[in-house]
């Protein structure tokens, strides 16, 4: 059973996240989430998070992001989590199963994340997605209990020896 893309893309963005704000390599946070994700999904491999949250930090600095980076790598995890499309809500309690349920067919790809990004990016520049909630944290979000609790979990640097 997969990830749901939606789920993949949010991991993608808070491993360039936790770059920006940790002492610990981008390698070394991807097999975080990579290791995490194994646990309830088809495993990923750890390259194709390391190679998207290098994309996106390259995107972030093409456009000269600065100190804005984090912003707007939470702001895209809230409109992942909350919104299955641009104007389409995401039903945050489905009727059936949990909303981290695998699915049955892969709908993520290698560049789905990266993509993903700068479609939210340019689309928050002219206003048409939202952006988090002031305070929001994926850490503390209670409707993905699984994800929060591998967002919270530190990396440091006794982790990496």
């Amino acid at each position: 059973m997969f990830c749901p893309n939606w789920i993949y893309e949010i991991s993608v963005a808070r491993t360039a996240l936790e770059f920006l704000s940790a002492e610990v390599t981008l390698d070394k946070i991807a097999a975080k989430y990579s290791e995490a994700l194994s646990e309830k999904y088809t495993p990923i491999p750890a390259e194709l998070f390391q190679a998207q949250a290098e994309a996106v930090l390259m995107f972030l600095s093409e456009i000269e992001a600065g100190d804005a980076a984090a912003e707007l790598l939470n702001d895209f995890c809230y409109f992942r989590l909350t919104q299955e499309s641009v104007g389409k809500p995401r039903k945050m309690k489905p009727l059936f199963g949990a909303l981290e349920d695998p699915i049955k067919t892969q709908d993520y790809s290698a560049e789905s994340a990266g993509k993903a990004f700068r479609a939210y990016v340019f689309a928050l520049r002219s206003n048409t997605v939202p952006k988090a909630l002031p305070g929001w944290m994926l850490d503390t979000d209670e409707n993905i209990p699984f994800l929060a609790g591998v967002a919270a979990k530190k990396l440091t640097l006794l982790d990496v020896l």
